[in-house]
């Protein structure tokens, strides 16, 4: 079997995604997008293209290691390995319908057959989107939740609550204090929104919190009053650029720290380890895709971490974190994108519109793990066809008020 073609598909509302064909007519799927720097990876997919054409798609190491290796001496980046990851993605999609396998029992069977999922809770009421259309217009009263800081906790907490009763058992609560001492930041507000979820919640329900790459100081002040709610873990507690001083607030922590979602390949996730990190966060989009992905978490296993994967991104790549985190053994709990979420009937599906057989949420917040070929993946023709017509954006989708996802609350203090 060899690799004929890679095609390449702008899939509303902003999600990129590549086609691998081959001479045998199998094809497989994959996911090589940048937020918001979609063009720069398709041009770097079209530019690995020809390491590609004509080679086995099974040969899995070789391919990513050839293709991690071009470009005359210039290794790494957010684009170049969010290309690859996309591409290996599809690779290991092609691997597993060639064998007739899901691609987590080509990673070595399934540890779980179930994956926990969690879901992002704001200060807002949680809502849906048809498949296709980007965040939602703020909702009527926006500006004036805005100027009601005082009432965030008690919206945060009854937003948590609507998700339990969506059937979700994890939440991630989102922050946005400032990354610089200069600008004020209200961290007596994100604790009472911590709280009043932690209370409405109860302490059987996992809650996680995420910080978004704020000053390490500020991180470290929140660390120490986190310590009495029993979170789950704290991600993101400083700016990406120096992993190293990720050992400054592990060793303040009285909290696992998490981290790791805009890390590229298994290199800055050691430098983590040896930092103390207790929960890595790598996205299979962007860290360098299943073959990448096994290896970092076999080294976060060898330090006793677990691993969360980031995924912000499209169905298809929840579809691969799943088959990733099926086989995992430290795997903890797997992040969606909010926009991907349907309900009907009283049940939380995940992926409608793309996928014909959508994740379907458990009363123990956890989703089956597909047991077809490959990714498991299947198109809904219609569904697509309907998603297809749809405008794509160059940016991620995004709504009024700032309110994407990771967008700073008025809890969070002053924009």
């Amino acid at each position: 079997m060899k690799i004929t073609q890679l095609e390449l598909l702008k899939v509303p509302p902003s999600w990129v995604w590549v086609r691998i064909h081959t001479d045998r007519g199998l094809s497989g799927l994959g996911e090589p997008y940048l937020e918001d720097h979609p063009e720069v990876v398709i041009a770097e997919v079209n530019r690995l293209a020809p390491f590609l054409i004509g080679e086995d798609p099974t040969r899995l190491e070789y391919l990513w290691k050839r293709m991690y290796e071009s470009g005359n001496g210039y290794r790494g980046g957010p684009v170049k390995m969010s290309a690859i990851s996309g591409i290996d993605m599809a690779l290991w999609d092609l691997a597993g319908k060639a064998y007739g396998l899901p691609v987590h029992k080509l990673l070595g069977g399934a540890y779980r057959d179930r994956v926990k999922v969690y879901r992002a809770c704001h200060d807002e009421p949680p809502y849906t989107v048809a498949p296709g259309l980007p965040y939602r217009p703020a909702p009527d009263g926006a500006a004036a939740a805005d100027a009601d800081r005082s009432g965030a906790p008690e919206r945060m907490a009854r937003a948590a609550e609507t998700l339990l009763e969506w059937g979700f058992r994890c939440l991630k609560l989102h922050f946005g204090p400032a990354d610089t001492l200069e600008r004020p930041a209200d961290l007596d507000a994100i604790v009472a929104c911590v709280e009043a979820v932690r209370r409405a919640v109860g302490r059987e329900i996992d809650v996680a919190v995420d910080i978004h790459n704020t000053h390490p100081s500020r991180a470290q002040q929140l660390m120490r009053r986190f310590e009495p709610l029993g979170l789950l873990f704290v991600e993101e507690p400083l700016p990406p650029e120096r992993i190293d001083l990720l050992r400054r607030v592990v060793d303040a922590a009285p909290v696992p720290v998490a981290a790791g979602e805009r890390w590229m390949g298994k290199w800055a996730f050691r430098e983590a380890l040896e930092a103390g990190a207790a929960v890595l966060q790598p996205d299979i989009a962007h860290a360098g895709g299943f073959t990448e992905l096994r290896k970092i978490a076999a080294m976060a296993e060898a330090s006793y971490a677990a691993v969360a994967p980031h995924c912000p991104l499209s169905a298809l790549s929840f579809a691969a974190s799943i088959q990733f985190g099926a086989a995992a053994p430290n795997f903890l709990v797997q992040e969606h994108n909010e926009v991907n979420d349907g309900r009907e009937g009283g049940v939380t599906r995940i992926g409608g519109g793309y996928m014909k057989a959508p994740f379907e949420l458990g009363p123990d917040g956890c989703v089956a793990v597909p047991d077809a070929p490959g990714l498991g993946f299947e198109l809904d023709p219609a569904g697509f066809e309907a998603v297809l017509r749809r405008p794509w954006r160059a940016a991620r989708g995004k709504r009024a008020r700032g309110a994407r996802r990771g967008r700073r609350p008025p809890s969070a203090g002053p924009s």
